[in-house]
């Protein structure tokens, strides 16, 4: 496993994973590969020529079948179901939240929390009316006219116990990962704010549009052993 940091890159375009809701495991079919290079953090060292980050996804989803005479059919048939309820998943990890990423897709904009480990983490999404710093309670607004708070059983780099920078830490409360400037002209995502890490757990503040369907489940990167958080918000 590599020291990495909680970071972002935009990525421009990521094909779809089919997947359920509810923080089920997707299986890996038929993978397409997208990679991103994790940005070294100055004055961190990082060991050499670290590999990009695979992220596992499945063939662009099929056109839907031919809808009745007058019927008209759905403009985005793989985000059908999703609901806008709460999604949960039991389960934790002491593998270390280093990154965090953003992509857009035709039907949902993705954000992917990456942990440098394969063991199970399990998480929490829902909408609230406001995300709150952990553990100080300060509000922590993001853009956006909803916001689903995540938080992501896992400890954050530096907090972990791999015995790497111990205590440092690498992403301060508050900060912005993905801010509204980057991500002007996207259809869903408006911002991803760090508000924290206790007890053993990250949190989150993710900005939308609106209250739309989402989904959140789990998946394993199996070349590179990381475990990865996926949250999807339809358009």
């Amino acid at each position: 496993m590599r020291t990495l940091t909680i970071i972002c890159a935009t990525v421009a375009v990521l094909t779809g994973v089919t997947a359920c809701a509810g923080g089920n495991e997707q299986p890996a079919e038929a993978p397409i590969s997208t990679s991103v290079a994790p940005t070294a953090v100055p004055g961190e060292t990082s060991k050499p020529a670290d590999k990009p980050v695979s992220v596992t996804t499945t063939p662009a989803i099929p056109p839907p079948s031919a809808a009745s005479p007058g019927e008209q059919p759905p403009a985005c048939p793989s985000t059908a179901g999703w609901g806008t309820g709460p999604k949960d998943a039991a389960g934790s990890t002491t593998d270390a939240l280093y990154l965090v990423r953003a992509g857009r897709h035709d039907c949902y904009d993705r954000v992917v929390f990456s942990i440098n480990g394969s063991g199970g983490a399990g998480f929490s999404v829902r909408y609230v009316p406001l995300v709150t710093a952990d553990p100080s309670d300060k509000p922590l607004p993001v853009p956006g006219d909803a916001v689903l708070q995540v938080v992501v059983r896992a400890p954050e780099q530096g907090a972990d116990y791999s015995g790497h920078q111990p205590g440092k830490v690498l992403a301060q409360t508050g900060d912005y990962l993905y801010a509204p400037e980057q991500l002007g002209g996207w259809a869903t995502l408006r911002a991803v704010r760090f508000a924290g890490f206790f007890e053993g757990q990250c949190t989150f503040a993710v900005g939308v549009r609106a209250q739309l369907p989402f989904r959140a489940f789990t998946q394993l990167d199996t070349v590179n052993q990381l475990r990865q958080v996926v949250l999807d918000i339809a358009h």
